[in-house]
């Protein structure tokens, strides 16, 4: 019983900095994801990457309003994100607070 109440109290103590480790990095990714929502993805400027971050816009989406903000122009308001193929009225009011101009 000694043995095994010795060999888990070292195996504890060998883990410990390794957990630490795991929990300051999802601290950090949590800290990461909390600043993305935060600020607001620039529709004019955002990359295919930021894009498809926002909620509910994968790589399609995201690439279907580069590719709109290609051929149109810069997007001079918000509503303007509906005329983007997939992207409907209901769409749009999910991502109102996560996107600027």
């Amino acid at each position: 019983m000694k043995k095994i109440i010795s060999v888990l109290f070292i195996s504890g103590t060998l883990l410990l900095p390794v957990s630490n480790f795991v929990l300051a990095d999802s601290v950090t990714d949590k800290a990461k994801t909390m600043q993305m929502k935060m600020q607001k993805i620039n529709l004019n400027t955002a990359s295919l990457d930021e894009l498809a971050t926002l909620p509910g816009i994968g790589e399609k989406k995201a690439a279907a309003i580069i590719e709109y903000r290609e051929k149109y122009g810069k997007f001079t308001s918000l509503e303007q994100l509906a005329e983007v193929k997939g992207i409907g009225k209901k769409m749009l009011e999910k991502l109102q607070e996560h996107i600027s101009i």
